[in-house]
C-alpha cells in the first residue's frame, strides 16, 4: 500500500473535498481522484459515497480511516528515527476553547514551539464539542482542549486534568463592586454579559440558576470572551467567566471579583485525545510540555 494514497485519504476526509484536499496537498484534483481510486482498488471497497457534488465516508472508509493514521504517524516514527536528537518534525493539530485559546495555551504553545521548532503547528478555535469531538474520533485532530465538568469525557485520554474557577467580575465602579458579600440573583440583570448561553460552562450556570428558582432572563449574549472583557474595562456590565481570563485584570486592579455565596462552579479544563490513537513522537512531545 503506498503512503502517498494513505496520506490522500486523510487529507480528503479532514477536508470532505476533493477539490481543497488537492489544493493542500499541491495536485491536482484529478490525480486525488486517481490515489483514492488506486485505494479503494487496492482494498477491494468504497471508501467514500459520492451524491452529487458531494462525499461522505462509506462504513468500510470510517473503518479504515485509524489504520490510515497509524499508518502515516508509522512513517514519521521511522522518519524521525533517523534523525538526530532536536530534530523533531511532523505536525502537530490542535482545536480548543476560545476561552482557553485566550488563557494558558498561547504560553504552552510558544514553549512547545521553541524547544521543536521544527514542528508545524495548527491551531483551530470552537466552542463546540458536538462539531470537535467527532474531528477528534476522526483523527482530524491530535489534542483537543475543552472545559467542562469533572469526569466529563471517560472515552478520551485526558492529559493533565486542571482545575478551572469560574468567577462573577465586574468593573470597579460598578456598585456591586463595592459589597462583600452577594447572592446570584443580584448579580443577574439587565447589564449581564453572558458568552454563549447554550454551551459550556454559562450553560451549566444557567441550569445551576434555575435550580434555586432563579431565571437568568435578559442578557447581552456576547460570543466572544475577549469582547466581555473589553466591555468590563470601559465600565459596563457584569460577567460569568473563567479566572484565567481575567487574571492579569485582577491583579491589576482593572477588573474586581464579585462575592456571590450562593453559586461555585469549578470546572476542570481538559487536553483530550483519541484513545484509538497511537501517540506519535511529536504528539510525546508536546505532552511533555504540558505536563512539565
Amino acid at each position: 500500500m503506498e503512503i502517498r494514497n494513505a496520506a490522500t485519504f486523510v487529507k480528503v476526509v479532514e477536508y470532505n473535498n476533493f477539490t481543497k484536499a488537492a489544493e493542500s496537498l499541491g495536485y491536482s484534483q484529478a490525480a486525488v481522484t486517481a490515489q483514492i481510486k488506486a485505494l479503494e482498488s487496492e482494498l477491494g471497497v468504497p471508501l467514500f459515497d459520492r451524491i452529487g457534488r458531494g462525499i461522505s465516508l462509506t462504513q468500510e472508509g470510517r473503518e479504515f480511516l485509524p489504520y490510515a493514521i497509524n499508518l502515516l504517524n508509522a512513517e514519521e516514527e521511522a522518519r524521525n528515527s533517523v534523525r538526530q536528537p532536536g530534530e523533531l518534525t511532523g505536525d502537530l493539530k490542535i482545536c480548543s476553547a476560545s476561552s482557553y485559546a485566550m488563557g494558558p495555551l498561547p504560553d504552552i504553545l510558544l514553549k512547545f514551539m521553541r524547544e521543536n521548532p521544527g514542528v508545524n503547528v495548527t491551531l483551530k478555535v470552537s466552542d463546540y464539542l458536538e462539531d470537535t469531538i467527532p474531528r477528534l474520533n476522526r483523527g482530524e485532530i491530535d489534542f483537543l482542549v475543552c472545559m467542562d465538568e469533572e469526569n466529563a469525557f471517560p472515552q478520551f485520554t485526558n492529559i493533565n486534568a486542571k482545575e478551572e474557577p469560574i468567577i462573577f467580575v465586574t468593573y470597579p465602579d460598578n456598585p456591586l463592586a463595592k459589597k462583600k458579600k452577594l447572592k446570584a440573583a443580584d448579580v443577574i440583570g439587565d447589564r449581564f454579559l453572558t458568552p454563549d448561553r447554550d454551551i459550556g460552562y454559562c450553560a451549566i450556570l444557567e441550569r445551576e440558576l434555575r435550580s434555586r428558582g432563579i431565571e437568568m432572563g435578559k442578557t447581552i449574549e456576547i460570543g466572544s470572551v475577549g469582547a466581555i472583557i473589553r466591555m468590563l474595562l470601559d465600565g459596563y456590565g457584569t460577567s460569568f467567566i473563567p479566572e484565567y481570563t481575567a487574571a492579569e485584570y485582577l491583579q491589576s486592579g482593572e477588573l474586581v471579583r464579585l462575592n456571590v455565596s450562593d453559586i461555585k462552579i469549578k470546572l476542570c479544563s481538559y487536553f483530550l485525545c483519541s484513545r484509538e490513537r497511537w501517540i506519535n513522537p511529536v504528539m510525546k512531545a508536546f505532552i511533555k510540555t504540558i505536563t512539565a
